[in-house]
């Protein structure tokens, strides 16, 4: 059994203002961590630089109730982190993107890696996903998450598209789980 496994479990729950600078932070570093070699050597200390303008728009999406927002604690330290929002994105809008058939967008999972394969990803997208049709970005590369969501009944859909220069052009792709799920594209 790993260590993860031997300790308690971490408490997730919905995520309040007064934590959305911590969850920002907690999302910047995963992400930077996730996609390093992919994005730009300065793509932490970039998005740091940015952290009090996230948590305003966390606080943001949390007052206009449309943003479901998750946390994962474990003694006093974020462990892993879930939004969802609705779809289309305004930023997919404004870069003129295809609409998907769907009106919930996964936007954000992160969990620790100290807590990857112990069940904590799925406790944290019960949190912030119904049964209702979903769609989420998938970076190019990333096929522990691809895995993951396919597994969890996302399936690939439309054409690969660049990134954009924030993150240094990498494609990414979409996935939907319940709507049109034959892959496109």
């Amino acid at each position: 059994m790993d260590a993860a496994a031997q300790r308690t479990q971490p408490t997730v729950e919905p995520l309040t203002e007064e934590d959305a600078a911590a969850w920002a932070r907690f999302v910047t570093i995963e992400r930077a961590r996730t996609y390093e070699g992919l994005v730009h050597d300065d793509f932490l200390e970039r998005h740091l630089a940015t952290l009090d303008a996230q948590a305003q728009e966390i606080r943001a999406e949390l007052a206009s109730g449309v943003g479901r927002l998750a946390v994962a604690w474990h003694e006093g330290a974020i462990v892993g982190a879930a939004s969802s929002t609705a779809s289309p994105m305004a930023w997919e809008t404004g870069l003129g993107f295809e609409p998907v058939p769907v009106d919930r967008a996964l936007d954000t999972l992160y969990v620790a890696p100290a807590w990857h394969g112990t069940g904590l990803a799925d406790r944290l997208l019960a949190r912030v996903l119904d049964d209702e049709p979903t769609m989420l970005w998938l970076i190019a590369g990333n096929e522990r998450a691809r895995r993951f969501y396919e597994r969890r009944g996302f399936a690939l859909w439309g054409e690969e598209v660049s990134t954009g220069p924030t993150w240094n052009h990498v494609p990414m792709r979409r996935m939907l789980r319940g709507g049109p799920t034959a892959a496109r594209g």
